[in-house]
């Protein structure tokens, strides 16, 4: 018994290989690639549109969450600010005395009820 050669199938006339050498030698009409070409240019430019949208969307995103960075870091200067100046004897002696009203032993405490008569600015009254 003989076995076939895959190799030498297809070659004589009428079998398979000849027709997909056939099938390649069809031929389209010029307005069917016309339009399959316009029609792929229009998807892409369809879906390169859809993509500078999102990533307009995300460097809007990105620029919000950089303002928020920067606002939270100046509030971080801030703060670091006055905890450098709440370590100072200085100012624990200056808040204790305008905030709860103490004062050092020894020490007396005026109040000026008319600060026009010294010269100084009055304060205007809250609305």
């Amino acid at each position: 018994m003989q076995i076939p050669d895959p190799r030498r199938e297809g070659i004589g006339r009428g079998t398979k290989g000849l027709r997909l050498w056939r099938l390649g030698q069809k031929r389209l009409p010029f307005y069917v690639l016309l339009i399959a070409f316009i029609a792929i240019l229009l998807m892409g430019w369809i879906l390169s549109e859809n993509y500078n949208h999102e990533i307009d969307r995300l460097r809007a995103y990105i620029e919000a969450a950089n303002e928020q960075v920067f606002a939270r870091e100046r509030e971080n200067l801030k703060l670091a600010d006055q905890v450098r100046l709440a370590a100072s004897d200085n100012f624990i002696a200056n808040e204790a005395r305008t905030k709860y009203g103490y004062i050092f032993p020894g020490e007396i405490r005026f109040v000026v009820t008319n600060p026009e008569v010294l010269g100084l600015p009055q304060a205007s009254p809250a609305p």
